[in-house]
């Protein structure tokens, strides 16, 4: 192999890299179980849906309950989730006692949108039991139980910089321990917005370098 046609392979090898896409979220679809997302409480994946519970393991909650672990205190929630103490408290009154939780952390482009769809759903009437969504220690609430929404709902967050996003996801007792609330979540996904040009001019340049040092070569 001459110089020119090992400059060329490296040159190739380099600009494939570049063009290679940022790594995905693991198992977005549910389909592998929880595979590639930790968890912390009552959390249960099938059918494509991810589901969580603040249910107990006993009295009248365990038929309620999904995995057969119990939701978790909420210091071990707020810990899991990266967020300070009270973090995902509502208010003084409206504060956080147990749930559960699912996070993954993943790479992230500039100008990728994280996306999902959720419901959520409470047998609570009088506490204000909430779901959340936590990206990087910055909480969003998704719906609690006075406010709503309810039914099928989407989420979605383009970011602004690349790096490594940590993505947590969960549902809170708020104020009691009494009416199960649930979360369920599916097809969390990072898409981009347009194709990313840069790589792809890089590419087609690149492989008019190497046509040239090509012919150089043989010439």
């Amino acid at each position: 192999m001459n110089k020119s046609t090992m400059f060329s392979s490296t040159v190739l090898a380099a600009l494939l890299l570049a063009g290679t896409a940022q790594a995905q979220v693991v198992n977005g679809d549910f389909q592998s179980g929880l595979s590639g997302w930790s968890t912390t409480g009552d959390v249960l994946a099938q059918s494509g849906v991810m589901s969580m519970t603040t249910a107990y393991t006993d009295s009248e909650e365990i038929g309620f309950n999904l995995s057969g672990t119990p939701a978790a205190y909420i210091t071990t929630v707020e810990a899991d989730a990266g967020v300070a103490p009270f973090g995902l408290d509502l208010s003084l009154t409206d504060y956080g006692v147990e749930g559960s939780l699912a996070r993954q952390s993943f790479t992230v482009a500039a100008g990728q949108t994280l996306s999902f769809t959720w419901q959520f759903s409470t047998l609570d009437t009088l506490a204000e039991d909430h779901a959340f969504v936590v990206l990087d220690g910055q909480v969003f609430t998704l719906a609690s139980r006075s406010a709503g929404p309810y039914g099928a709902q989407g989420f979605s967050h383009t970011f602004a910089s690349d790096g490594t996003a940590t993505l947590a996801l969960g549902v809170i007792d708020t104020a009691d321990v009494v009416g199960v609330s649930t979360l369920s979540i599916s097809d969390v996904q990072l898409t981009s917005a347009v194709p990313e040009p840069a790589p792809s001019a890089m590419l087609l340049a690149g492989l008019g370098v190497i046509g040239l040092l090509l012919r150089r070569g043989r010439a």
